[in-house]
């Protein structure tokens, strides 16, 4: 197998009212790159896997699998891309901005690059804008997840060197953030939102409910030190204007009806 630029992997399991609307997304937004979508099924009986079948571009591996980071640790150990990405099946990317990360990332030689992630809802209506462009200190990730995995783009060995905690059911993605800022992280970010984040009744967590998961178990986040680190990162993010909206808001998003579909919203509201 010949290698590429990168490679975006999809944990999926029965999720046919989202994942038509990712492929598609991944599609438009690396059209004429050096891509590959690798999609990893864990089993799906309700329509998934017969659509994935039909999809003559996807790298389809399947299940059955120990949850979604199992299935990541899969998807990547077959990457042929030396940047990875992990894109949910409800999740979407920006064509722009995932374009303006790839290219920092190779202008700057950095690990990873994350950016904002535009959050919608079930029927793909605007909540808010997540304007994560703050660069974290290792301890940041100590009380807060500083970026959005949809958001998120690396170079394939930081995978390499710490795979996903298959163990956990949720909050994986926290803790392997945590262990890679521990074993040395060089982040850069962009302003402009890549990925899209859609909140819906069907997601894993809401699923999951009470899962009892906890990626700071070990930390105590009512120390001196912590309290600190925590105010410190509200007045960087305040300097770096994290905290204020964009006078306009662009982006493309796919729907059931067209692909790459633009939309403008004025005055974006952030979230918290």
């Amino acid at each position: 197998m010949s290698a590429c630029d990168i490679s975006i992997v999809t944990p999926v399991f029965n999720s046919t009212q989202w994942i038509d609307l990712c492929v598609r997304s991944v599609r438009h937004a690396l059209q004429g790159q050096s891509y590959e979508h690798i999609v990893v099924d864990g089993g799906s009986t309700d329509g998934t896997l017969e659509y994935l079948k039909q999809q003559q571009d996807i790298r389809l591996i399947l299940g059955p699998d120990k949850g979604m980071y199992d299935a990541l640790n899969k998807g990547m150990a077959t990457a042929r891309g030396r940047i990875l990405g992990h894109l949910n099946a409800d999740e979407q990317y920006d064509r722009a901005g995932l374009t303006q990360a790839l290219r920092k990332l190779d202008q700057t030689g950095a690990d990873a690059v994350f950016g904002p992630t535009i959050m919608l809802d079930g029927q793909l209506n605007f909540l808010y804008l997540f304007n994560q462009i703050t660069i974290p200190r290792p301890i940041d990730a100590d009380w807060h997840m500083p970026v959005q995995t949809c958001s998120f783009l690396f170079r394939r060995q930081i995978w390499e060197r710490c795979p996903y905690p298959s163990e956990y059911r949720v909050v994986g993605d926290h803790v392997w953030f945590r262990r890679q800022m521990k074993l040395g992280l060089n982040l850069v970010s962009i302003r402009r939102p890549i990925g899209i984040f859609t909140w819906h009744q069907d997601d894993i967590a809401k699923r999951l409910g009470s899962h009892g998961e906890n990626a700071l178990a070990d930390v105590n986040r009512k120390t001196v030190r912590m309290r600190a680190a925590k105010l410190f990162f509200r007045l960087r993010k305040l300097a770096s204007a994290a905290c204020l909206s964009p006078f306009s808001l662009s982006y493309e998003i796919t729907t059931d009806q067209q692909t790459g579909v633009k939309r403008s919203i004025p005055l974006p509201r952030l979230g918290l």
